[in-house]
């Protein structure tokens, strides 16, 4: 499973709400602290308040703050909120799935399926793990080369 660019941004989004959890952020803030679209980061935020993730308060101040605490919502909430269901089983996608008949029979003999199938497993458990405030407190710890979370440039 690759992210599409909403949900990162979505991560890196809530991720600095999760850092300062009483603060109130705009949309433009966001877009100027990641360099994106503000329209892009704004339809990102109307979703994630569409999920109850983020309360929008609207008014001079304005913005979006997490809707319960960081340590609630997990990375898959997130993902979830922008992509619709995660899956761990990549079985619908099977080029052997012949229409309704299930790859199950093809998948015994399929070593592709299998890995492909733990990979998207070990990557649902990963999200589902994750929470905002472990990703916010990662975002402020020194960087080391054992860090799980480290962004790969």
């Amino acid at each position: 499973m690759i992210l599409s660019k909403a949900s990162r941004l979505g991560l890196y989004a809530l991720t600095e709400m999760a850092h300062e959890p009483d603060a109130v952020v705009s949309a433009s803030t966001i877009a100027e602290r990641f360099d994106v679209s503000e329209n892009h980061i704004a339809k990102v935020l109307q979703q994630l308040a569409r999920a109850e993730l983020v309360t929008s308060i609207r008014g001079v101040g304005g913005g979006y703050r997490l809707a319960r605490a960081g340590s609630e919502i997990t990375m898959a909430d997130v993902v979830r909120s922008i992509e619709g269901p995660l899956r761990t089983d990549n079985c619908a996608e099977c080029p052997f799935r012949d229409g309704d008949q299930s790859c199950a029979a093809e998948a015994s003999t399929c070593s592709v399926h299998h890995l492909l199938s733990e990979l998207e497993s070990q990557v649902y458990y990963t999200l589902e793990s994750v929470t905002l405030s472990t990703l916010a407190r990662a975002r402020t710890a020194p960087k080391t080369s054992t860090t799980v979370l480290e962004e790969k440039t």
